[in-house]
């Protein structure tokens, strides 16, 4: 008995379900590297706006740390100058080159440089940090190509025909 015009025929039991089962899979498969796509197109840009914003947050916290430390000692030195006399003129002779008239200065060619308390606790705030974790290079370098504008524009066009045909050739067609 031949099919009547248009009706399809099957080519056994159990034909037409596998030919259907290959169409989905198909559909899946094109639809998802769409929507794929997309999402790299969304995701990544906002992902490298996030991994910038977490480095600053961590440089910022470090040099918060370091201008709190900064205030304790100088509060210290505030104190201790209020009430100790050599404390006042040690400073006054490292910082403003003071001396007395009775004193007289002894220059040393080779004599090593004292670092300023404000260096040490730098250094000290530098070496006790744990650096940020490094993000992904792999998805930095796809997030600064996702973000140029006819890169954008392409895959954006590439998504949408990749719909368009997962919907056309591979969707389900009626009977």
């Amino acid at each position: 008995m031949a099919p009547t015009p248009g009706t399809r025929s099957s080519t056994g039991p159990g034909g037409s379900s596998a030919l259907e089962a290959v169409r989905l899979i198909g559909f899946i498969a094109v639809a998802g590297m769409a929507l794929t796509i997309l999402a790299a197109v969304v995701i990544l840009p906002a992902y490298r706006q996030r991994s910038l914003a977490w480095a600053d947050r961590h440089r910022l916290a470090q040099q918060a740390r370091l201008n709190e430390r900064l205030i304790d000692y100088n509060e210290r030195l505030i104190e201790a100058i209020k009430t100790d006399p050599v404390l006042t003129q040690k400073l006054l002779m490292e910082q403003q080159n003071y001396r007395r008239p009775s004193q007289r200065a002894i220059p040393i060619a080779e004599a090593p440089l004292d670092p300023s308390v404000p260096r040490l606790l730098a250094a000290q705030v530098a070496q006790s940090a744990q650096p940020p974790p490094a993000p992904s290079q792999r998805l930095d370098q796809l997030a600064q190509r996702v973000q140029d504008p006819a890169t954008r524009r392409g895959l954006l066009l590439l998504a949408g025909l990749l719909i368009s045909a997962a919907m056309i050739f591979l969707g389900r067609r009626s009977a």
